[in-house]
């Protein structure tokens, strides 16, 4: 079939025994010898209830990915891994809903290699595109990136974090190795909407760094965080602050 190795959207629902990401790609095929088509090209990628998938990816380099949405992917523990996200630059919205098994958003790899990383390394693995982030009843996450990698998502401007059991923090410490790289005070410099609903454990923002400005903060909801510490206040210039204590975990 013509025309399918630019392939831009690919949804998949529903379909029990899918295990990984080779599975979900083998789904579309060229109709001739049945190979896998090129996913280079692909820019939307939906994974919605896909109750037996373990994994997204295993060999699959998506560099014109734009958009992925996860939802009711039960056994699924990871979204990423370090030793791939630097090929995910044009990944602009992620969205994670009712996936009970999910850890991490981001794991390490069998690569010895990329068990060492510091927090320079994890500064230029992020995702500079990077605009929406939702989470929602992922109840074994606690935090969403290594407080090292902060600095390295300015284009955000949308995170909301929703029905998250175990959550503790926006931010979590990756290793003591990381920790002298972070500043003291770090920027999201195009936030405009934060919510935090939900979340019976979350107890700061960030952990291992005091305080986070948002200048363009001009939406802020969190309810049903009964033990967060982190006080929100406004700054003498007019913009928002995530005053947070010192926490490792």
């Amino acid at each position: 079939m013509q025309g399918f190795s630019d392939l831009k959207h690919i949804y998949v629902r529903e379909c029990g025994g899918v295990h990984d990401g080779i599975q979900v790609a083998s789904f579309v095929t060229d109709g001739r010898g049945g190979h896998e088509l090129s996913l280079l090209s692909l820019k939307k990628l939906y994974l919605n209830f896909l109750p037996d998938m373990r994994y997204i990816w295993k060999g699959l380099v998506l560099s014109n990915l734009t958009i992925l949405e996860v939802k009711g992917c039960k056994r699924l523990t990871h979204v990423f891994t370090y030793g791939m996200i630097a090929s995910l630059v044009q990944l602009k919205v992620l969205k994670t809903s009712s996936c009970e098994e999910l850890e991490q958003i981001i794991a390490k790899d069998d690569d010895e290699r990329d068990q060492m990383l510091s927090g320079d390394h994890l500064i230029s693995l992020c995702f500079p595109s990077l605009c929406e982030i939702e989470i929602e009843e992922c109840n074994k996450l606690k935090s969403l990136f290594p407080v090292a990698m902060a600095s390295s998502i300015p284009e955000l401007q949308l995170l909301k974090i929703t029905k998250a059991s175990q959550f503790l923090g926006v931010f979590g410490q990756d290793d003591q190795a990381s920790l002298g790289n972070v500043e003291k005070e770090m920027v999201l410099p195009k936030l405009k909407e934060l919510s935090l609903e939900q979340l019976p454990c979350i107890v700061c923002f960030s952990f291992g760094c005091c305080d986070f400005l948002f200048p363009c903060l001009g939406k802020l909801k969190v309810n049903q965080c009964l033990k967060l510490t982190t006080k929100f206040v406004t700054t003498p210039d007019g913009s928002m602050s995530a005053q947070s204590e010192v926490l490792l975990i």
